[in-house]
C-alpha cells in the first residue's frame, strides 16, 4: 500500500498542469497555424486564439506556483517567472496576430515560449531534472530565451 506521505511527495499536480498545458498549446497551435478564415469565421477564430492562449498562460502560471511552493525554485527563477511569464503571454498575443497576418517568423514566436515555461515548471519541481542541470544555469538560458523571444514577438507585431 502507498504511504499518504509518499503520495503527497508525487508530483501529480505539476504533473497534471503540464498535461494540461500540453492541451491547450496543441489546440493553439492548430488555431494559430490554420489559414486565416473571412468574415465571421475570422473573428471567432480571432477569439479562440485569445481564449487558448489565456488558458495556456494560466495553466503555466499554475504549474509555476506548484514548482515554487512544492519544489525548488531559486528566488532569481521566481522572480524572473512572476516578471517574464505574464509578459510573455501578452507577447504571445501579440505573435499570434502577426501569425494571421502571415508575418515570417511569428508562428515560432507563438510556439517556442510554452515549452519552455513548462519545463522551467518541471525542471523547479522534479528532483532528477534538478540534479541534472545547476540552477542558475537553467533560470537563465530559460528565462534568455523567454525575453528574447517576447522581445522579438514584439517587434514582429509592429
Amino acid at each position: 500500500m502507498v504511504s499518504l506521505a509518499r503520495l503527497r511527495a508525487a508530483p501529480l499536480g505539476a504533473l497534471a498542469l503540464t498535461a494540461l498545458a500540453a492541451a491547450f498549446y496543441v489546440a493553439l497551435l492548430a488555431v494559430a497555424a490554420a489559414p486565416l478564415a473571412s468574415g465571421e469565421a475570422a473573428y471567432s477564430q480571432a477569439w479562440g486564439g485569445l481564449l487558448l492562449t489565456l488558458w495556456l498562460w494560466a495553466a503555466l502560471a499554475l504549474a509555476l506556483i506548484v514548482a515554487a511552493v512544492n519544489g525548488r525554485m531559486p528566488r532569481a527563477g521566481a522572480i524572473a517567472a512572476l516578471l517574464l511569464h505574464p509578459l510573455s503571454g501578452v507577447a504571445a498575443v501579440v505573435a499570434l496576430d502577426a501569425a494571421s497576418r502571415s508575418v515570417a517568423g511569428a508562428l515560432g514566436l507563438v510556439a517556442l515560449p510554452p515549452p519552455l515555461i513548462a519545463f522551467y515548471a518541471l525542471w523547479a519541481r522534479l528532483p532528477a531534472l534538478r540534479a541534472a542541470a545547476r540552477p542558475g544555469v537553467v533560470t537563465a538560458v530559460v528565462w534568455g530565451a523567454v525575453a528574447t523571444l517576447s522581445a522579438a514577438a514584439f517587434a514582429a507585431g509592429l
